[in-house]
C-alpha cells in the first residue's frame, strides 16, 4: 500500500538556506489533486480510460486517505481530508490546510502537488530554503524535504522524496515482465504506459516561487498561465495523438 506524501504545514525541523551549488540531480516522482471525501473524482479517471489501484491508504496522524493511478515511472493521487483518519496532537492545522486545497475553486489554495527524487544517492543540496519533515511510518533516517514556505498559501506543494519511497520504474517494469498480479494496476485501458512531462498551468496573478522556477529551468517540469490551476499530463511522448479534458472533475488535461 502505498503511503501519501506529507504536504505541508509541519512545525517540525526549521527552515534552512543551502549554500552550495545545486546539480540537475532531480527527476519527476509524482503527482496528486486534493479532491472530495471519498474520491467521487476518482470516476473521471476512469471514463478516461485508467485503471484505479485497489489500495486505499489511510494516512494515520495526518487525517487523510487517497488512491492512486500507478504508471511504470509515477503515479497519479487523489487525496481527501479523512474525517475517519486520527490526526495526530498538534498537527490541526495540516488538515485545515488539506481542507483549503480541495476547496481550492474558492479559497485559491492549489490543490495541486508536484513530487521529485533524486537521480542518484547524493544528497545535494538546493540553492534556496528548504525544510524537511519526517513521520514515523516513514523508514528509519529518512526525510521528505519541502521546497515551498511552510506560510505559502498560494504554490502548488513540491516536495523531494527519499529513495526509499521513490517510484522505482526498474522494479515496476520487472513485474510487468514477469505477468506479476501486482503489474495489473499498469495495465490501463487508455493503453498509457509512462508519464513523459508536466505542465502546470497557474492562475495569471501567480508569480511563481524560486523552487517551481528552478524546476522549470531544469526541465523537470513546465510553467503556464493561464484561468485557474491545472496539471497537463503527457503520456509516452503522445505518441497516440489524443488528449482528454477532465474538468470540471479534475484540474487535469492528458494527452497521449
Amino acid at each position: 500500500m502505498r503511503k501519501n506524501i506529507l504536504l505541508v504545514g509541519l512545525a517540525l525541523l526549521p527552515f534552512t538556506a543551502c549554500p552550495q551549488r545545486a546539480t540537475p540531480n532531480l527527476e519527476f516522482d509524482h503527482v496528486w489533486i486534493v479532491v472530495s471525501p471519498d474520491a467521487p473524482e476518482r470516476a473521471a479517471l476512469e471514463r478516461a480510460g485508467f485503471r484505479i489501484s485497489p489500495n486505499v491508504n489511510h494516512n494515520d496522524g495526518q487525517g487523510t486517505s487517497s488512491i492512486s493511478v500507478e504508471f511504470q515511472n509515477s503515479y497519479i493521487e487523489l487525496m481527501w481530508p479523512d474525517p475517519k483518519v486520527a490526526v495526530a496532537s498538534g498537527r490541526e492545522a495540516v488538515v485545515e490546510k488539506f481542507r483549503n486545497r480541495m476547496l481550492w475553486r474558492t479559497s485559491g489554495w492549489c490543490p495541486i502537488g508536484i513530487g521529485l527524487h533524486r537521480i542518484s544517492a547524493t544528497n545535494d543540496s538546493l540553492p534556496f530554503p528548504t525544510w524537511t519533515v519526517n513521520m514515523p511510518w516513514m523508514p528509519a533516517g529518512s526525510s521528505i524535504q519541502i521546497l515551498v514556505a511552510r506560510d505559502d498559501t498560494k504554490s502548488p506543494s513540491l516536495f523531494v522524496e527519499p529513495r526509499a519511497l521513490a517510484v522505482d520504474e526498474i522494479k515496476n517494469r520487472d513485474a510487468i515482465q514477469r505477468n506479476s498480479p501486482d503489474a495489473a494496476v499498469f495495465q490501463h485501458p487508455l493503453g498509457v504506459k509512462r508519464i513523459t512531462s508536466v505542465l502546470l498551468v497557474s492562475p495569471e496573478a501567480y508569480k511563481p516561487v524560486t523552487a517551481l522556477t528552478y524546476l522549470q529551468k531544469l526541465g523537470v517540469v513546465s510553467v503556464a498561465p493561464g484561468k485557474e490551476w491545472r496539471l497537463e499530463l503527457t503520456f509516452d511522448d503522445g505518441q497516440q495523438g489524443h488528449s482528454k479534458d477532465l474538468g470540471p472533475d479534475l484540474p487535469l488535461v492528458i494527452r497521449y
